[in-house]
């Protein structure tokens, strides 16, 4: 009985071997936000606004919102934005007033 408890001591107790003697710090990662998920967002509120999906698609209005927001990914920011973004892009003005904003 005395060697079985040993073999289970030896396989469950963690070893301090002289390569592990470094110490394990969390490094701590930076994730950049995704301006994705707010091209998402604001295809949503354009579509809610009566904005077809044809007009948004045809002008790439999406993909041009995309690369402009720089501010935080949440509803009502997204849609605070709009106006700048329309006051920006003359084509993404064009392509939004059938909209109601």
């Amino acid at each position: 009985m005395n060697l079985l408890k040993q073999f289970w001591n030896w396989f469950t107790t963690p070893k301090a071997d002289a390569c592990c003697d470094v110490s394990h710090e969390v490094t701590p990662v930076e994730v950049e936000e995704t301006s994705e998920a707010c091209g998402e967002l604001f295809n949503i509120i354009c579509l809610e606004a009566g904005v077809s999906q044809r007009e948004l698609d045809k002008g790439k209005i999406v993909v041009l919102f995309e690369d402009w927001y720089a501010g935080p990914c949440t509803r009502a920011a997204v849609a605070a934005s709009i106006g700048a973004f329309r006051a920006a892009h003359g084509i993404a003005n064009a392509k939004l007033n059938s909209g109601k904003f």
